[in-house]
């Protein structure tokens, strides 16, 4: 009969110190395509022979490249998990080496590929981590050893290794008990922690398998609960008894409590410039109030939130040990200010749909009139090189179309925090704007009229002069006030604006603005909220590049529905225009909720996953716009001027309230706003007689979205990484998410590349249109029956149904 074998731990722990954006880019090339692929080959060429493996001719195989590591036997601990915590891995190569030997491609995976290298004696102390591992994991008769370590075979892979791991788990140690042991204990003391530390007992369970993070996790909880209710110098030991004869594991924790603390003084060290009365304000600590670390928690986190600390400290001056425990407990926060002042110069430029250069002037205050204000202000000036586009840039056919459109940004935010309590922060932002808008027709180069044959059946004896088109801008105002507020460690975060809005058009050249054009104006009442918890991989908050997580947002929009609102417009516009119904007022609720999710699949590799919705209910009873039944020929110069008008202040109000999909940053398989309901909207200056069926096709905008995306990322090195992605949405003006007839999903899928900046990733997308996907039951775009107020998207080279964008940052 075996003895008795029993294994014993203990430890202890104590309270202590706490866009610039481009476009989608799709067009014809003028190169050669030819050309490209004979200069992608020989580049294939030698960037393959500038990255080969290392030499492996040493007999244990020392320096060769590893081209794959396996583990064999692990029942419940997976192998992805083991190899996460050993040095011996696998060379990375894209998609698992699938373009190595695939021409073109192979550049790709040339650049990108990292080699690791064979080590044996790596490979040894590998063994004993993973041994380490498994017991912490609970099966401590675990063994691991190396079982095969040879060559590959076949072509393209000499001298390269593959590594075999297997793996004997043994049965698991199953938590037999566990138990609380005080030493302090007394009815008076116990009155607010019986229960609390009963549930976080409870999160270690009877039967389970025994895991030492849990169980370290558990001693932390316990000992939160204590120095959250006021005992300051808790302490919890934690041991356990290992019968590896049963498998079983009797867990005991040691509580001390120690006496009732009260918070004592607050002190501030490092403000230097900065106000102390804001600060303090935002700590919200009370001396002699009971002393709490989540209370600590959350003043750190409002110190953060001001944005004006490079780091912040928070320590309780607690007794040394061995010194008589004073229950009342100073604290002290350190903090560390940051530059209280930015001035920020730069340009950019965009080509695609539209090409321009602009510069970017702005100037930042943190501490703005003292009380930790802050105050920003920006200007951007730009110029529209019109009607240029991607495809026209290098053309010579824009002759006297050619014009330097100027467009201008100016906005500027005031922040105070300590609004009416501590973490509520007051917001007024104001700007103006110059621009030509890019959604509608009215800064793009209208399709050329078709010629038309006379009787005779040659050219029309009489041709017709051609109407200038109107270029419609905008001078947009916009204001806006409200309350903004963090909540639980700044993860939710919610909003309550009030937002005015007045669009005055006008034209940048002599034609006259479109009949029913006039000032829009939008006041609306605006509630956002948002919950984050995107997080790298080491478990930290990460916006820019999340590894697992989820972020869900409401953006909730109460449009003219405010008794102020009309009081409001005859302020800014006049009682007259009011009257006389020279401006279109909004007057709709508009929902746009949004959800991501954030997988991790491997250590490395994350699924990110999108789905938006937006809804637009219009309740103007003078003006319906984005009705289902829009009509074109309303907007003709043959109806009625009470028509065009309506027609006109359809157009404007839903370019401004409407919704649209497509581009880099929705459905990357098309261009921007190419997807959605489209018509035929004559231009304003033409004749009587000019053919609606003539009119350029643009889009109109929605009133319900929908958009989902699927994208795999695959970090390759330090600073490089890939994508695969899967796009999908539509736009329709019924308020139904299965519209009537044919089903348009509008799917593409792509891949796409990433390059780490420090503005965030750098990618490069080419989205592909699937075919038969776009409109059920329709696999050529433009055949019979293909939808009217469908647009046939563009193709690269005039033939492929794809797009490709460039911007930064990610698409969600």
């Amino acid at each position: 009969m075996n003895p008795r074998h029993r294994a014993h731990r203990g430890d202890r722990t104590a309270a202590g110190t706490t866009e610039s954006y481009l476009s989608g880019v799709q067009a014809p090339l003028a190169r050669s395509v030819a050309g490209a692929l004979v200069v992608s080959a020989a580049l294939g060429a030698s960037a393959c022979a500038a990255r080969q493996p290392p030499a492996c001719t040493r007999p244990d195989l020392s320096g060769c490249a590893i081209e794959d590591v396996s583990f064999e036997g692990g029942e419940v601990i997976s192998g992805d998990e083991l190899a996460e915590r050993i040095a011996t891995a696998e060379s990375s190569h894209l998609l698992g080496g699938a373009f190595e030997r695939v021409p073109i491609l192979s550049i790709w995976d040339a650049l990108t590929v990292e080699y690791e290298r064979f080590d044996r004696f790596v490979l040894e102390r590998d063994m004993a981590r993973i041994e380490r591992y498994l017991r912490a994991r609970g099966f401590y008769n675990a063994r691991a050893r190396a079982a095969r370590v040879q060559r590959t075979g076949g072509p393209g892979k000499e001298g390269r290794v593959q590594v075999r791991i297997v793996v004997s788990e043994g049965d698991p140690v199953k938590v037999a008990s566990v138990d609380l042991q005080w030493r302090d204990w007394t009815l008076e003391k116990g009155r607010d922690i019986a229960r609390p530390v009963t549930e976080a007992k409870n999160q270690l369970k009877i039967g389970e398998r025994l895991d030492e993070d849990q169980y370290e996790e558990l001693k932390k909880s316990l000992l939160r609960v204590l120095t959250d209710r006021g005992f300051a110098y808790a302490t919890v030991e934690g041991h356990v008894d290992v019968d590896l004869l049963k498998n079983e594991a009797r867990v005991r924790y040691t509580i001390e409590l120690g006496p009732e603390c009260t918070f004592g003084k607050v002190n501030l060290q490092g403000l230097g410039e900065l106000p102390e009365a804001p600060v303090r304000t935002a700590i919200g600590i009370e001396e002699g109030e009971r002393f709490s670390t989540a209370v600590l928690a959350d003043a750190e986190q409002a110190l953060a939130d001001f944005g004006v600390f490079g780091a912040v400290a928070v320590k309780p001056e607690l007794a040394p040990p061995g010194q008589p425990r004073s229950p009342v407990v100073p604290v002290t926060f350190s903090v560390e200010p940051a530059a209280l002042r930015a001035v920020r110069l730069g340009g950019g430029a965009e080509v695609g749909s539209r090409v321009e250069a602009h510069l970017v002037a702005g100037w930042e205050d943190r501490n703005f009139l003292g009380g930790l204000r802050r105050f920003n202000i920006e200007a951007r000036p730009g110029l529209v090189f019109y009607p240029v586009e991607f495809s026209t840039l290098l053309g010579n056919d824009l002759k006297d179309d050619f014009r330097l459109l100027p467009e201008i940004q100016l906005r500027s935010e005031l922040r105070q925090p300590g609004a009416f309590e501590r973490r509520t922060a007051a917001v007024l932002r104001g700007s103006f704007k110059l621009y030509c808008p890019q959604t509608g027709e009215f800064c793009t180069k209208p399709d050329p009229p078709e010629e038309k044959e006379g009787e005779s059946g040659n050219a029309a004896d009489t041709p017709k002069e051609e109407s200038e088109h109107s270029i419609v801008g905008y001078r947009e105002y916009v204001g806006s006030i409200g309350l903004e507020r963090p909540f639980l460690k700044s993860d939710l975060n919610a909003s309550l604006l009030y937002n005015v809005q007045l669009n005055s058009p006008f034209t940048y050249n002599a034609a006259p603005l479109p009949v029913g054009f006039g000032t829009i104006f939008i006041p609306y009442l605006q509630a956002t909220v948002s919950y984050d918890r995107r997080l790298n991989r080491a478990g930290k908050p990460d916006r820019l590049t999340p590894h697992h997580g989820y972020y869900v947002a409401l953006d909730a929009q109460l449009a003219g529905y405010l008794a102020a609102d009309t009081a409001l417009a005859k302020t800014l516009v006049g009682p007259t225009a009011v009257n006389a119904k020279r401006f279109h007022d909004a007057r709709d609720i508009r929902l746009q909720p949004e959800f991501r999710a954030y997988l991790p699949v491997s250590r490395r590799w994350t699924l990110g996953f999108r789905m938006m919705t937006g809804w637009l209910f219009p309740t103007n009873p003078d003006l319906q716009y984005g009705e289902a039944s829009f009509d074109p020929t309303r907007c003709h110069t043959s109806a009625s001027s009470e028509e065009r008008a309506r027609c006109g202040a359809d157009l404007q109000l839903m370019q401004f309230r409407g919704f649209f999909s497509g581009g880099a940053t929705s459905n990357r398989g098309y261009g921007f706003n190419e997807v959605g309901p489209h018509a035929r909207v004559p231009s304003p200056t033409a004749t009587e007689d000019t053919d609606i069926e003539e009119a350029p096709l643009v889009p109109i905008g929605g009133r319900l979205l929908w958009e989902a995306s699927l994208e795999l990322r695959i970090p390759l090195g330090e600073s490089f990484g890939t994508v695969i992605f899967a796009d999908a949405g539509d736009v329709t003006r019924e308020l139904s998410l299965f519209r009537s007839g044919a089903q348009r999903p509008h799917l593409s899928a792509g891949v796409g590349l990433r390059y780490t900046t420090p503005v965030g990733p750098l990618r490069f997308d080419i989205g592909y249109r699937v075919p038969c996907l776009q409109v059920f039951g329709k696999c050529t775009p433009g055949e019979e029956g293909w939808p009217e107020d469908e647009r046939v998207p563009e193709a690269l080279f005039d033939v492929l149904p794809i797009a490709v964008n460039l911007a930064i940052g990610e698409a969600f």
